[in-house]
């Protein structure tokens, strides 16, 4: 008999097969650096070579250092500046959360402000996550990689359906994406794409798990999955109130997410601020 997770895995892949949703394949880059880094006699030279030949991505690289979970004084000029500063793993996957936008992106006005609202979201988590490494245990290139691929499945819908967008009021950003909307429509909702392309693209049990989830805060805590989906919601609520906006789901998970990352709800407006101040400056 198959387990559920099994189950749930299968049915997906069916609905996508039958919807014709296209799932993006892995970037050649990404490809290429895990292919190299299999050979336990690698040369980091050449994982520097191979980033430094998609500028796009060494470009991102380079800002990402400049942040506050990140920053050690000199900013890198290379990329085996930023291997060296980051770390091999860490930078794959920041590459995997870059790559992203890349290959699911979309270059109508619309879909610059879908993905400069993820990079925001995922910039602001990795800032929370480096803050709060010592009481989650989730590192900063983690929760930037689950916060870039949580909503990756919007910009895949709306690539296959014309009437996505519009039905689901994402011109209003005061409103976002409905899941059982989605369900009831296209049997198919956003978490559950990004959860089959993150699983495609071999990204680690947790953040495919927290791309799945991330609407909800399990019980289970293995591998940081609620801290991972905490931080997101965290973010997202940063992100929110920073642009005027309400932010119903906090009301529902606000107390849970602040308990799991030992924050205060006393504590939680100077913290915000303490996390905007470190942001806009490494975002000047």
């Amino acid at each position: 008999m198959s387990s559920p997770a099994v189950v749930i895995e299968e049915s997906i892949e069916s609905l996508l097969e039958s919807t014709s949703v296209l799932l993006p394949a892995k970037p050649s880059l990404l490809q290429e650096m895990e292919n190299l880094m299999r050979d336990p006699d690698f040369e980091v030279a050449l994982l520097a070579d191979c980033i430094s030949r998609d500028p796009g991505v060494l470009g991102a690289l380079f800002k990402l250092c400049r942040s506050p979970a990140y920053s050690r004084g000199r900013a890198p000029t290379n990329a085996e500046q930023v291997l060296m500063l980051i770390g091999l793993n860490q930078t794959v996957n920041l590459v995997r959360g870059i790559s992203i936008r890349q290959v699911a992106g979309g270059v109508t006005p619309q879909m610059e402000r879908f993905w400069l609202r993820c990079e925001t979201i995922a910039g602001l988590a990795a800032q929370i996550a480096g803050e709060r490494v010592a009481v989650c245990n989730v590192f900063p290139d983690q929760a930037y990689l689950a916060a870039m691929f949580h909503d990756s499945g919007v910009a895949l819908l709306n690539s296959r359906y014309p009437e996505y967008w519009k039905l689901m009021n994402l011109d209003d950003e005061s409103s976002w994406v409905d899941v059982s909307l989605e369900n009831e429509h296209f049997r198919l909702d956003h978490a559950s794409v990004g959860y089959w392309v993150a699983r495609n693209w071999g990204l680690p049990d947790l953040i495919v798990q927290a791309i799945r989830y991330h609407h909800e805060m399990l019980s289970d805590d293995s591998l940081g999955l609620r801290s991972t989906i905490g931080i997101i919601a965290l973010a997202t609520h940063i992100y929110l109130i920073n642009k005027g906006l309400p932010d119903p789901a906090w009301s529902l998970r606000g107390g849970e997410v602040m308990e799991e990352l030992g924050i205060h709800s006393s504590a939680l407006s100077e913290y915000m601020d303490d996390i905007n101040e470190s942001f806009v400056t490494f975002s000047l």
